[in-house]
């Protein structure tokens, strides 16, 4: 008997006709401005953006709950047998390659039915970085968190919701979830339909021990029936796609490695060619590796949102500062008598012209001289003859030259924000105390 909670039968994609059509708000994005983020004030609020609530009853609540942990439950076992033979190529009469990109390989599974519509998938392989991160990458508890998230995750996300949480996570798993969620792109990986698909999924995140002892993560996305959520009428321009991905992963021992393995299929509906559903079906597994960029982009939001909150904090104790010390002088000079005030005031009369004009450019050789704050190599002579300099890290403000600095996309609200990083930013930003129970980092 599995030690995991997960040990119930499994369920399977059904193979039903495809429901009718629906047109939801298509949502306008802008370009964040980050410039005036990094200068606010101070650190930006929250703005969590209210979803429609869909309301179940008991049995049902209890339905999908079971439905998520038979199929975890099953992908688990499949996973363990996968190991325990080694992890090798699937047999190639069964299992046909789609594609592969890095260390992620997927597979398509051939039915001995040359009938059968079915496409299921398999993807097996490793990502670079941590199991928490994984799961990280795609946590969402709102909507407000979802659309960020699925902005950066997917380039044509147009709007989304998480209906109803059923679980949430606890000091024991608190990348625990199971959730009601529905989302609607323009296309799906590099396939351009026709027509807009949406999902109205369950998914249910979180770790376990499985038999051996051995821990484990897990995520699942599976296509949902509800009345509450029904598809939009048939004239819309909207389709219902069904979909079921559940991946098991697994940390490599004093590693920074994830052992990934993954069933799932898909039907896009509106009849589409093979080809299509394929492409799909490989951007639906790619998406792990892309989980883990959400989840480094995470972590660098919220070292900048802490920083902000720093400089935010060091100019009000400045001003404060300045404010008591421009009381003290007041005090002080009520005893320097006339004469010494007419001393002061004759040796700082300097033509302002020439004041400014030596100011800058004292300010710009110092400037173009600064050096890269990780390595310390300064800027050669050429550069002083067109004022250049390092340019600064959007994260710490500090300069950093070409080789000491990356570009990264951070999250925000309006879709994702690309920014020069340091490398010490980045090392730091790997560090944090991550708690997918707090708010979601997200730049206004």
């Amino acid at each position: 008997m599995m030690r995991s909670v997960h040990n119930r039968r499994a369920a399977t994609l059904p193979t039903d006709g495809v429901p009718a059509d629906s047109h939801p708000k298509v949502v306008k994005r802008r370009l964040t401005a980050w410039d005036d983020l990094v200068n606010a004030p101070t650190r930006p609020t929250s703005r969590t953006a209210s979803s429609p609530k869909l309301h179940l009853k008991d049995e049902e609540v209890h339905g999908f709950r079971d439905l998520a942990h038979s199929i975890v439950s099953s992908t688990l076992m499949q996973e363990c047998d996968y190991r325990r033979l080694g992890s090798r190529e699937p047999d190639e009469k069964q299992w046909k390659l789609l594609k592969r990109r890095e260390d992620l390989s997927v597979y398509k599974y051939v039915p001995l039915d040359k009938a059968s519509s079915a496409f299921s998938v398999k993807c097996t392989g490793t990502v670079e970085g941590s199991m928490e991160d994984m799961l990280y990458g795609t946590h969402s508890k709102n909507r407000d968190e979802m659309r960020a998230t699925a902005a950066y995750l997917h380039s044509s996300h147009m709007d989304c919701a998480v209906l109803n949480v059923l679980e949430s996570g606890s000091d024991a798993d608190p990348y625990n979830q199971l959730a009601l969620k529905w989302s609607v792109a323009e296309t799906f990986g590099d396939a351009r339909l026709v027509n807009h698909r949406d999902w109205f999924n369950i998914e249910s995140t979180g770790m376990g021990v499985d038999e051996c002892g051995h821990r484990y993560g897990y995520f699942l996305a599976r296509f949902a029936n509800h009345s509450g959520c029904p598809p939009m009428p048939d004239h819309s321009d909207v389709i219902r796609g069904k979909m079921a991905m559940c991946c098991i992963y697994r940390q490599e021992p004093g590693s920074k490695v994830v052992r990934v393995y993954a069933r799932g299929a898909m039907e896009l509906g509106g009849g589409m060619p093979a080809f299509v559903t394929s492409s799909a079906s490989c951007a639906m597994m790619f998406s792990m590796a892309v989980a883990m960029e959400s989840a480094a982009g995470k972590r660098l939001t919220k070292l900048a949102l802490l920083r902000m909150e720093e400089r935010a904090k060091e100019r009000d104790e400045g001003k404060h500062t300045a404010s008591e010390r421009s009381e003290g002088d007041l005090g002080r000079s009520q005893t320097i008598t006339s004469s010494s005030v007419m001393d002061l005031l004759s040796a700082s009369m300097v033509s302002s012209s020439q004041y400014f004009a030596s100011d800058r450019k004292i300010k710009s050789l110092r400037v173009a001289r600064e050096p890269c704050h990780v390595c310390e190599k300064k800027r050669p002579a050429m550069p002083h003859l067109v004022r250049s300099a390092h340019p600064k890290c959007g994260i710490c403000h500090e300069r950093t030259c070409s080789k000491c600095n990356i570009k990264r996309r951070l999250v925000g609200h309006s879709g994702p924000v690309s920014v020069l990083c340091c490398k010490l930013c980045i090392i730091q930003s790997r560090r944090l105390r991550i708690d997918p129970r707090e708010p979601c980092p997200i730049l206004p």
